[in-house]
């Protein structure tokens, strides 16, 4: 296929968002927080929804993303031989959206403030280089050579 798009001045775009689900699964699957009496662990990418494409225009490479993201966690506590599940869901994750701006639903009362300070930063850290991840892995794809 002949593409005519001089100096990559018209739109371009490019689903990423089965590569975004696997994005998930080899990056975020076994992020742990564990202190003398917890150990948090996600353990399952259980959705990953919406949209996330990167598109080209005017010869300048851009993101546009919005999905809803649920995982399962595992919580351990050091005095109690039983493991709770804990599902998390981060409801609206977009491309410009700041860390400090994520929101973070999540199902245990029991572990809800250890999960909330202590684990939710180990999880954001990661989540902050989806962006660039995203834009290097794909930005070949929507460019062409002029």
């Amino acid at each position: 296929m002949v593409v005519h798009n001089p100096n990559n001045w018209h739109w371009i775009d490019k689903n990423c968002l089965p590569w975004s689900k696997e994005y998930f699964k080899n990056e975020i699957t076994n992020t742990t927080y564990e202190d003398e009496e917890i150990k948090v662990v996600l353990t399952e990418i259980d959705s990953v929804t919406g949209d996330c494409d990167v598109t080209q225009r005017k010869g300048k490479v851009l993101c546009i993303y919005d999905m809803k993201l649920q995982f399962t966690l595992s919580a351990d506590t050091k005095n109690d031989e039983e493991t709770s599940k804990i599902t998390i869901t981060i409801p609206e994750f977009f491309h410009d959206q700041d860390d400090d701006e994520y929101v973070f639903e999540i199902s245990d009362s029991q572990h809800k403030t250890v999960i909330r300070k202590a684990f939710v930063p180990v999880l954001k850290a990661k989540l902050v280089k989806f962006q660039g991840d995203l834009i290097s892995a794909h930005e070949k794809d929507v460019q062409h050579s002029t």
